[in-house]
Formats: C-alpha cells, structure tokens, sequence
C-alpha cells in the first residue's frame, strides 16, 4: 500500500493527545459517609472494572477512528504494476468535436456526453497537475499549460466545428503543445466516436513514453448520403455555350437510395434537375447539361435533401465566363501569318503582337498565353519577367528561329530547369507518335494516325537530356520530341522543336499540328479552382492587378455578411492570400478591393466527416492488445468515471473505505458510550 500524500500521516501524532486525555483524569471525586457499606463492596468492585474495560474500548475506537481518517486524507492506494512513481502529471484531453459529434444519444448529443466525461476524467487529478485541452479547432489558447480550473472552464466553451484533422495531426499538436511542461507523467485522453477515415492508430501504437486511454463514445449507426465532388468535361466556359456538369453523389449507408433528386442552381436560379439511383456503401454519377447565359464570375451549388444528416448536402462551386482569352505573342521578326490565322482570326481570343523590342510587361498578368515567336535572344529583364509569369501560373509557348543565340536561349531554359539546345539538326524527317492520352489531343481525332498523312520536317532542334519531368505530347519518327510540355512553378512551358515557318518545313500547315497549339490556347486560360475546403485549403494564390498593389483585400461572405482582413503577400504578378481558419460556414466569398471584386470563392465542408463508420470497442480492443505502447480503453459509462480513472491512473484507491471505517468507530464508540452500564430493570 502506498500514500498519495504520505506528509497527511504527520496527523497521526493527533493520537497521543487522546491517549493523554484517558491516562490523565482530573476528576475530583465526593466523599459520601455510609453507616454500612458491606452491601456496596460487590458492586463497587464490578463497577470499577466496567469502567475500566469501557474506557478502553472507548480509547481503542478513539485511536482507531482518527487514524483512518488520517489515512483516508493521505489517500492510501494499491499501485498498479509498472506504475511510475514520480508526481506531478500533464493530463492531455482530446475532445473530439466534428460534425460527427452531433449525432444523438440517450443524454442529448455525442458532443455533449464527451464534454462531460472530460470533466469527470480532469475531477479525478490534483490541483498540482498539469492540463492541456486539444479539439479539432486547434485554437491557440489550447497550446498553453492549463490547471484545473482553466481547463474546466475551456471545456464549457466547445462548440461544433467544421475542422476535421487526423490523428497524426492531433498527435503533433499534442507534442509542439506539451513541450513547455515539466511534467515527468504524461496521460492522455482521446474522447471521441473514432471515425475510421481519422484514426491511423499506428502512430499511437508506436508511443511508449506516455500512457494514453481511448475512451469511445458510441455513436448510433445513421446512414448518410453526400455530394462528394464536381467538375466539368470541357474547361472552356463562353456565353452561349452548352456545358456538362458531372457530379458524383456518394452513399455511406446500408440501403440502396432510389431515384434522388439532385438540384442544380447557378446564381440564384434552378438550372437543372436529376434523380440518382446508388447503391449501399457506393456512388453514382450524374450528368448535367445546361447553356451558360451570362458572362463573369458564375455562383452555383449542388443539392439534395438527406435528413437528418445535412452538412453535406449542398456542394457550392464558382467557374468564369471569360468574354475571350487573351493571348500575346512577342516576335523576334516580322508578325507571324500563321500565328495570327490560328488565334488572330478565332472569336476565343484577343491576340495582341508585339515585337521584343517594344513589350508591354504589364500586361502579362491579364493573358492567358504567352508566345514568343523566334526570339533570337533573352534580355536578362525578360528573363526575370517571364519567370514571374510562369510563377503566377501562366503559360509560355516557346518556337525557336533557325539563327538564335545559343547562350542567351540555355541561360533562360536553364532558369526554369528545361532542357538546353543541343544542335540545330537538319534532316528531313516525319511527325512520329501522338500521344493521344495528352489534353491537348484526347478527343480530338475521330481516326488513328496511321491513316493521316503526317507533315515533313526539313529541321529541327535537338535538346538535351531531361533531368524533370515533362509530358511528350507529339514527337518525331526518330523519337525525339516535337512538342513537350513542362511544369513551372504554377504555370508550364510548351517548348517546339520547330518555328511556324517554311524553313522547318510543314508542320505548321497541317492540321496534325495545329490540333495542339488550339487546344494549349484554350486550356491555358487560367482557370480557378471551382471549389475549396474549409479547414483544409488555407492559401489561394490570384492574379493582382498593378493599380492594386497598395491596397488592402478583405474577404466577405455572401451568405451572411460576415467580412475580415485574411493575411496576404505579393508574390511576382499574384496576390498569396491565407485565411488561418477564419472561413468556418459553407457558401460564396469575395475579395475585393474597395468596390472592385476580384475574385469569388466557394467554400464547402470536409467530406471526410461524411463517411459514418466507426471502430466498435472490439476493434478498438483488437488493436491495442498487442501494442507495447501502453494504450488502454475505458469506458465512461460506468456509474463513477471520475473514480474508474484514479483507480487506472494509481491502482485501487483505499481512501473511501478509511472514510467508512472511520465513520464506524465513531459511531461505535457513540453507541459504546450511550448503551453500555444502562440499569435494567
């Protein structure tokens, strides 16, 4: 048996003051003359040794009671095996308050038993521990050490969150969060319904400095439906145009779904209308047409009706429509007829020539694709600019001339880490293999290559070896590439190994290589993500016009007003904009500059909350029985977790039957000093 607190024992000298009173009887006693006492001699004599004997018992349940009181308050417990003995703990609670936690129990909510079994678990440790409370939030007054009734007050203030972080997240939390503390015992709770799609437990299971407690809160089986994602077929929106929306509606439960509607609205009004039959733990997806009336930045969602589970009901997306596409092509020479028949003369796009000499930097951050025609050589300012270009996420189609400046042409391939140009090779030679899986083909040709004559090339360029990656989009017979893609920062580089002229011979008559060079133009047109995550995208990287650079963005909701200043930073031609879980509700966002808007996002809930299996405590069992670490289930449906949990955290607590046992001698000794020497009659 061991003692919480061993100095409480210091009380037992307490006892020598009762021995004292018993051994010490002040009592002055009266004389009372007899004229005969033989008759009292008897009872005198039996009197005395009664009183004797009772004074005993009486100091015996005296001593006897004050020492298990005294005991009780040392807290007297049976250790548990490998328990550590040091003192002083950090008790670490994780609370889990996903959407998940919403769900209803036989106390109200899930959210609202795991509050309540933190608090019973904190009851159970001393005012000299530590406290440390962690929640899906990750809020920053939870990474500082907290006592008792900081933390008490901390878990009366959680609320339901949009944020849903993994168990690897929580655990590097927990680490960054507990390193201030000094504290030699770490204990950790994890409170929640354990979500499959959260909880990788090796790394947990891996944790042999801590001794951590997985406390399940059982959760009743509900079946959920979710729209899980969208996007479009063709990345061109024009007005007038008729788009195909594809959308995929997933079914976590048990039952087939029959014929669900799904509901399309873009900027306020029905579009569109679908009825979905998905299977059991299955998806299906739907295909929606509609004609694109309006120009600017289009506002649409998704929606079905799934009670009662409905935070995933509803997918809000943004797309532009662009009036056209604007393209530059700055020319090393004369304007190129070709280029310009291929984009000058097409309703899709603004093309605008200009030569090396005369460029127009700002305007790089307002075009979609930027070529350069048979530029002899690089400046080291259109260098520097065009890597800030490629930085923002635009695109540049390189054609080299037949004369160039070798240097100056590898200096800014080299800059972007393409490879550099080896030799200007001429020998005839045919268009080789397309490669028909690239975006820039796919669909495109109705009948295989084999049947099409292919066009002559009389010279072309040969580059070094690749040491990136890169997406051969068409090559040569000999198998060297004639155009090849390559990603740059956020944007890419199309590099030809020819220039759209008659000395590099065909090529840029036929159609075959035409097909590309459309569809870079038409795929190059900067298009934003249709959507964004709450709590998992955190940055979004916009173009930036030159007359905002000193002005501040703000953020607004459409939905319900709210407006805030997100961090951001100017990186090259874009505005970097972080928004540190300041979004937690659903729906459409500007950000603007004064008046002027500058670009509208949508912002949904994590699906991954959508996905309503858990680990019973079977599994949870099965997982942890033949770990090292030192992870334990408790169950906090017992009638007292408070003490279930000092009893796991020390051993088997002994103070409350001191408690009782004191009680017994006092109450003993009241009956002894009441009952005993009563006359009878």
């Amino acid at each position: 048996m061991q003692f919480t607190y061993p100095y409480f024992l210091f009380a037992l000298f307490t006892i020598l003051i009762v021995i004292a009173i018993h051994l010490f009887n002040f009592r002055r006693f009266k004389v009372e003359y007899f004229s005969n006492v033989k008759l009292l001699q008897d009872i005198l004599l039996k009197t005395k040794k009664e009183s004797q004997l009772k004074k005993l018992i009486v100091l015996l349940l005296r001593i006897l009671a004050i020492t298990c009181l005294v005991f009780a308050f040392a807290q007297p417990y049976i250790p548990r095996k490998n328990q550590k003995s040091e003192s002083g703990n950090l008790i670490t609670v994780f609370v889990d308050n996903s959407f998940s936690m919403e769900a209803n129990s036989t106390s109200g909510s899930l959210i609202k038993e795991s509050v309540d079994a933190a608090k019973k678990i904190v009851d159970a440790f001393s005012y000299n521990d530590e406290f440390l409370l962690i929640t899906h939030d990750f809020l920053p007054q939870h990474t500082h050490i907290s006592n008792k009734e900081e933390i008490l007050t901390q878990l009366d203030e959680i609320q339901i969150t949009p944020q849903s972080r993994t168990l690897q997240e929580i655990l590097l939390f927990k680490e960054n969060a507990a390193f201030n503390s000094k504290m030699k015992n770490e204990i950790v709770y994890y409170i929640s319904d354990f979500q499959k799609n959260q909880f990788d437990f090796s790394a947990l299971l891996r944790d042999t400095l801590s001794s951590n407690f997985l406390v399940p809160i059982t959760a009743a089986q509900v079946n959920n439906i979710a729209i899980d994602s969208c996007w479009f077929s063709a990345p061109v929106f024009k007005k007038g145009y008729n788009v195909l929306l594809n959308v995929r509606v997933q079914n976590y439960g048990e039952t087939d779904v029959v014929k669900l509607p799904l509901k399309l609205y873009v900027n306020g009004a029905q579009k569109g209308l679908t009825a979905l039959d998905i299977k059991a733990k299955s998806y299906a997806d739907a295909q929606i047409s509609y004609t694109i009336n309006e120009q600017g930045t289009q506002t649409a969602y998704l929606e079905i009706n799934d009670a009662p589970i409905n935070y995933d009901d509803r997918l809000y997306f943004t797309y532009p429509v662009f009036d056209q596409s604007s393209i530059i092509s700055i020319s090393g020479g004369k304007p190129n007829r070709y280029i310009d028949a291929l984009y000058g003369k097409d309703s899709l796009f603004q093309l605008t020539v200009m030569p090396v000499a005369q460029i127009d930097y700002s305007l790089f951050p307002e075009t979609a694709l930027l070529i350069l025609d048979q530029v002899e050589s690089f400046s080291s300012g259109l260098q520097d600019q065009l890597v800030k270009y490629l930085e923002g996420g635009a695109q540049i189609l390189l054609f080299p001339p037949d004369t160039l400046d070798r240097t100056s042409w590898n200096q800014f391939l080299s800059s972007v880490q393409l490879p550099a140009i080896e030799s200007l090779v001429k020998q005839p030679l045919k268009m080789g293999e397309i490669n028909y899986e690239s975006p820039y083909y796919k669909d495109a040709l109705e009948r295989e290559e084999e049947q099409i004559e292919k066009p002559t090339i009389l010279q072309y360029y040969r580059f070094g070896s690749v040491q990136r990656s890169m997406e051969l989009i068409v090559n040569l017979e000999n198998g060297e590439p004639l155009l090849s893609y390559f990603p740059v920062g956020t944007g890419g580089v199309f590099l030809s190994a020819v220039a759209l002229n008659d000395l590099f011979g065909n090529a840029h008559k036929h159609a075959l290589f035409f097909i590309p060079l459309h569809n870079i133009a038409i795929q190059s047109q900067v298009q934003p993500q249709l959507y964004y995550t709450i709590g998992k995208d955190q940055h979004v990287l916009v173009p930036r016009k030159q007359t905002q650079r000193d002005e501040v963005a703000s953020l607004k909701s459409r939905n319900n007003g709210e407006q805030f200043i997100p961090e951001q930073q100017n990186r090259g031609n874009d505005l970097a904009v972080s928004f540190h879980n300041q979004i937690t509700t659903p729906g459409f966002y500007d950000l603007t500059f004064g008046d002027d808007t500058l670009s509208t996002w949508a912002m949904n809930f994590n699906r991954r909350e959508s996905q309503l299996e858990y680990f019973s405590k079977k599994d949870l069992e099965n997982i942890t029985k033949n770990s090292t670490a030192k992870v334990e289930i408790l169950n906090f449906q017992v009638k007292d977790l408070t003490k279930s949990v000092a009893d796991k955290l020390t051993g088997i607590a002994l103070w409350r039957y001191f408690i009782m046992l004191a009680l017994f001698f006092f109450l003993a000794e009241v009956l002894v000093l009441r009952l005993w020497g009563r006359a009878k009659y």
